[in-house]
């Protein structure tokens, strides 16, 4: 920051000098920091770059690697944060997609996929036709609310595997299926018996989670059970033993043992007393660079103050904890889950 003059940052920041010297006056002192954030710091153009620097602030204390001290990112709904942790990704690496390979007898797609806002373009060119949805309000999550109801119209078919109705039930394609599945707080009564799912906090942390409310109707098939069901019926030749998968989940989690680095011996340990915590190389000061070092970023500083004439908004949503989470920006944004039928 040597590089920008101090009426440049203040302008930037909103605040004076005076209070960001005092900000930084409070974080010298403490003997330890952690540093929070939300979607307010993720869900813009410069997020990136933004968590990088919270990066670069906590190298600067040694606040990485040592208990009541670190970057503590509150991703909150376990599917977000377990999907991203299993390998939702539309630009997987080579390393997972080969133990993919080997672990499910299968080859995976190589060619990199589309993220969300890219998605929603394609919808809406006709270059995608058939939109599926597990969990979220798709519609009214992703950006620029009119131009995603208008890609969800243009496609042939919309499926929406959903525990309960929501505003994107009533924007859709073509023709369009609600499946209705059951919720994680209902039992899951499957061949070998009740079933449990795993899920991962904000911490780390994975666990079990079984329900134990009596369904809301007979009728209602867990999300493993659709997707089988759906990879069945469009795939009838496939070799993938989709079936014996429903029976018992403990089987998608040996094959997940075997696919997801860190997930070694995942029906045991998945049944400890607190769970286990996914492998965190920064904490143990293991770090995957080039020097074997934490090493520091740079960033341009870009120029983020709205036009003259720009109306900037910042939305506000409770989580189930109660405890409001903040979404500064300048146009409508959100966040979708999208949940993995064996990581959620």
């Amino acid at each position: 920051m040597r590089g920008h003059p101090w009426e440049e940052l203040e302008r930037q920041s909103g605040l004076s000098r005076a209070d960001i010297l005092k900000a930084a006056g409070v974080y010298g002192e403490a003997d330890r920091s952690i540093v929070s954030w939300c979607l307010g710091i993720t869900q813009h153009e410069h997020g990136v770059d933004t968590v990088r620097e919270i990066v670069n602030l906590l190298l600067l204390r040694g606040n990485l690697g040592r208990e009541g001290a670190g970057p503590s990112p509150v991703r909150g709904h376990s599917n977000v944060q377990g999907n991203r942790t299993c390998g939702i990704d539309h630009r997987p690496g080579a390393e997972f997609l080969d133990r993919l390979a080997e672990a499910c007898s299968i080859e995976p797609p190589r060619a990199h996929g589309k993220d969300t806002v890219a998605s929603i373009k394609a919808m809406h060119a006709g270059e995608i036709k058939v939109f599926v949805g597990m969990g979220g309000n798709f519609a009214l999550a992703a950006p620029d609310t009119p131009y995603t109801y208008e890609a969800l119209r243009a496609c042939e078919l919309t499926v929406q595997v959903s525990t309960k109705l929501n505003r994107s039930h009533l924007v859709h394609g073509r023709q369009a299926l609600i499946l209705p599945c059951l919720g994680r707080t209902e039992k899951d009564h499957q061949r070998k018996g009740i079933q449990s799912t795993s899920v991962e906090d904000s911490m780390s942390m994975v666990h079990l989670s079984v329900g134990m409310k009596k369904p809301a109707s007979p009728h209602l098939l867990s999300e493993p059970a659709i997707v089988a069901g759906m990879a069945r019926a469009a795939l009838p030749d496939s070799a993938t033993p989709w079936e014996w998968y429903v029976e018992d989940y403990d089987r998608i989690r040996d094959t997940m043992a075997r696919a997801l680095d860190g997930f070694e011996d995942f029906n045991r340990r998945v049944r400890l007393p607190l769970g286990f915590r996914i492998k965190q190389p920064a904490r143990e000061l293991v770090f995957l660079t080039p020097s074997g070092r934490a090493e520091f970023s740079a960033a341009e500083l870009p120029d983020v103050v709205p036009a003259p004439g720009t109306l900037a908004l910042g939305t506000m949503r409770s989580t189930t904890s109660g405890t409001p989470r903040s979404t500064p920006t300048t146009t409508a944004t959100g966040a979708s889950g999208t949940a993995a039928p064996w990581s959620s």
